[in-house]
């Protein structure tokens, strides 16, 4: 099958990380996707390549896989993911890691979870980023959660998507932005 034949990623099916049978195949999958999507393409080294994959997916792999979202097709092949995390301020060790995490440690008690998404291209346009933003949504309002939040450059293409998506709440400071949706309503 192919990202032409679907139609709003209704024949995709959204698992969780740890349900998968094969976790070592879908964490290869959601690295393969991480890179094809990232805007850094080049490095140093090995090392330097897996060292900024390791800040960017590592905590929420080996402390949150219940919260990663694997986009997958009928046949196996997973199409997107979603990192997430449904407690941004109780998590120290990401503010060690991710560059510039504090900047709006503020906005965390209104929107306590955030996230990351990636769809593969070729699969991107169909509907999948907005079902696994949704269904992270969905997860954190069922766990009682007022909101959950992203941040991304102020000029990103993606503002649009997740403005679309209901993260309306918008604060610049600097090139960054942060949405928040309230999941109350």
């Amino acid at each position: 099958m192919t990202a032409d034949a679907m139609t709003a990623g209704g024949d995709i099916r959204l698992e969780r990380l740890t349900a998968l049978p094969d976790r070592e195949a879908a964490q290869a999958a959601l690295e393969e996707i991480f890179f094809a999507s990232t805007t850094r393409t080049e490095f140093a080294s090995e090392a330097d390549r897996a060292a900024f994959l390791a800040t960017w997916t590592g905590w929420y792999v080996a402390d949150a896989p219940r919260d990663i979202w694997m986009a997958v097709t009928a046949d196996g092949l997973v199409v997107g993911y979603l990192t997430g995390c449904k407690d941004s301020a109780g998590t120290p060790e990401l503010a060690r890691r991710i560059p510039k995490y504090e900047v709006f440690a503020d906005r965390f008690a209104a929107y306590p979870a955030h996230f990351h998404v990636n769809v593969r291209p070729g699969w991107r346009e169909h509907g999948l980023g907005r079902r696994l933003v949704d269904r992270f949504a969905e997860d954190c309002r069922a766990d009682g959660l007022p909101g959950v939040h992203l941040v991304t450059a102020v000029f990103a293409r993606n503002v649009e998507f997740y403005q679309r998506a209901g993260f309306i709440d918008a604060c610049q400071r600097g090139p960054l932005l942060f949405l928040g949706r309230n999941l109350k309503a």
